[in-house]
């Protein structure tokens, strides 16, 4: 039970305080039309528990190597390039759509109806591409920095493959259950600022892209 508890802890801890996380996502939460946001941070945890899972094991396994600590490393450089390139395609992809709104009447009731001119087949390939996105950003950062390494240290103080099964599992289910709810709050706050203002929606997600750009400059120079 101790196990599991800390687990759990660590995931939730490891993911509000590593901006990288939530960086990454935010971009695509934010623009996303078609598919559920909830599904992205979903599809990021499953990566995330992935990458987590492996180095734990690894880490488990070897011990005292220093080949975790290399590996962990790489991949966080890898991740300050990738929050930059995430940010600055946002930024293109919100600038280049144009949202607006037509009002009407019906019955003497006026009311507008708010859209993008992107084509529904559009929509869906770019939130196809968003769902493997999220897949794969979760997997990198399953690997990367500093933060994970502490969180998934108790590892090496776990005597047998039971407990850590219950400790990584625990730690997995902690990050999916995270992502999902940021996601989902990402979303629901873009949908309202949208229903309010046409403009605030895609203004919010120009200031998220602009936020990831400089989170990832700050990355790559000072972690």
């Amino acid at each position: 039970m101790e196990l599991l508890l800390i687990g759990f802890a660590a995931g939730l801890v490891h993911v509000f305080t590593g901006p990288d996380h939530l960086a990454a996502l935010v971009p695509f939460a934010s623009r996303n039309k078609t598919t559920s946001p909830w599904q992205l941070g979903l599809r990021w945890g499953i990566g995330h528990a992935i990458g987590a899972t492996f180095i734990g094991l690894t880490l488990w396994l070897l011990k005292d190597s220093a080949y975790i600590e290399n590996l962990s490393s790489g991949a966080e450089y890898i991740v300050g390039l990738l929050l930059i390139l995430i940010g600055t395609l946002g930024l293109y992809n919100g600038l280049k759509e144009k949202i607006h709104s037509h009002e009407h009447s019906h019955y003497g009731i006026r009311h507008s109806h708010i859209h993008s001119h992107i084509s529904l087949s559009e929509k869906a390939n770019i939130n196809h591409k968003h769902s493997h996105a999220a897949l794969g950003i979760g997997l990198l950062h399953g690997t990367a920095g500093g933060t994970h390494l502490w969180a998934i240290l108790p590892t090496l103080a776990i005597a047998k493959f039971d407990g850590l099964a219950l400790y990584l599992g625990a730690y997995a289910l902690s990050t999916i259950a995270s992502m999902i709810f940021f996601t989902a709050a990402i979303g629901r706050l873009t949908k309202s600022l949208t229903n309010r203002n046409p403009q605030w929606g895609p203004r919010f997600n120009l200031c998220c892209c602009s936020g990831t750009i400089l989170i990832g400059c700050y990355w790559l120079i000072y972690i």
